[in-house]
């Protein structure tokens, strides 16, 4: 028998919950991980920024739950190491592994990573901060993990706003939030990242003194397009180049000072390096070209 419409209101749920931020989000399912889970650890990646102004969006939440934490290693292309992650777990009897999404891309051996977590029956939460449109429009990240959770003004022109989702939910939550109205284009804005990141990145080919970290954007929206610079100084490229008025940021310019050890080498120097580009909604190509020739007019002194 087949129903004229579908009425199975529990098939491909997942339940949305709008918060304050994304830092409350994931500060909700810590406590829910919390819970059920008292002695359990929670395995971060060693690449984790602090600010004055804002603290630490990732650490703080882990901080204030009391809970114990460990972290796994990342390459100096933020990419995971897996060997080190699995031996990470064995160490840990109960573990909430967080696997980031950093500037909106899915780690290289994300399939594997999420597929080993799973067969572990292994609780692990995705950071879609800058991965919201991906998982919306290609469905290719934010949807293995138990929990995502989104900071919808890293992406859209808001002053605030997180999400957090429960991807395997048992039932339908009356208390959550069925749908989001949000009066904006997604697909558009996904498209127009996208158009804006690939035509920076072929200004970027051409030039030197940096390392471009993400070449194929493959399906993903960008959040930001990151480099790392080789020689010049991060912190005055920052400065020049706001000060002209291209709205770079550097993406961490400065890790928890758990992180600052000599076992996490890798990601320190790289947050020394980093910047990245802004590639949102509001740029055009014209935009992006005024951006790289004062680029260059900085790099090429």
């Amino acid at each position: 028998m087949i129903t004229k419409k579908a009425t199975n209101i529990n098939n491909y749920l997942r339940t949305w919950h709008l918060t304050e931020s994304a830092r409350e989000a994931w500060s909700l399912i810590i406590e829910i991980y919390k819970n059920k889970n008292p002695n359990g650890v929670i395995l971060l990646p060693s690449y984790i920024g602090w600010s004055s102004n804002e603290g630490s969006g990732i650490f703080d939440s882990v901080l204030n739950s009391e809970m114990s934490f460990d972290f796994y290693l990342l390459d100096s292309e933020l990419q995971i190491c897996f060997k080190d992650l699995k031996d990470k777990i064995k160490v840990h009897e109960d573990v909430l592994v967080l696997l980031v999404h950093y500037f909106g891309f899915y780690d290289k051996n994300y399939e594997n990573i999420s597929d080993y977590l799973l067969e572990k029956k292994i609780f692990f939460v995705e950071d879609c901060a800058h991965a919201w449109l991906t998982d919306l429009i290609t469905g290719e990240c934010g949807r293995k993990g138990n929990y995502s959770f989104y900071s919808l003004h890293k992406l859209l022109p808001l002053d605030k706003g997180g999400m957090l989702v429960n991807n395997y939910p048992e039932n339908s939550d009356s208390d959550g939030n069925p749908f989001v109205e949000l009066s904006y284009d997604f697909l558009s804005i996904y498209k127009k990242r996208r158009d804006n990141y690939n035509y920076l990145l072929e200004q970027l080919k051409k030039m030197k003194g940096f390392k471009i970290l993400h070449s194929d954007l493959g399906n993903i929206c960008p959040q930001t397009l990151p480099i790392i610079l080789d020689d010049f100084d991060r912190d005055v490229l920052y400065k020049t180049m706001n000060d002209r008025g291209f709205g770079m940021v550097s993406l961490y310019h400065t890790m928890i000072k758990e992180l600052q050890d000599s076992k996490y080498e890798l990601t320190n120097k790289v947050s020394k390096k980093i910047s990245n580009f802004p590639i949102h909604q509001d740029v055009n190509f014209e935009d992006i070209q005024e951006m790289v020739t004062v680029l260059k007019s900085i790099l090429y002194v």
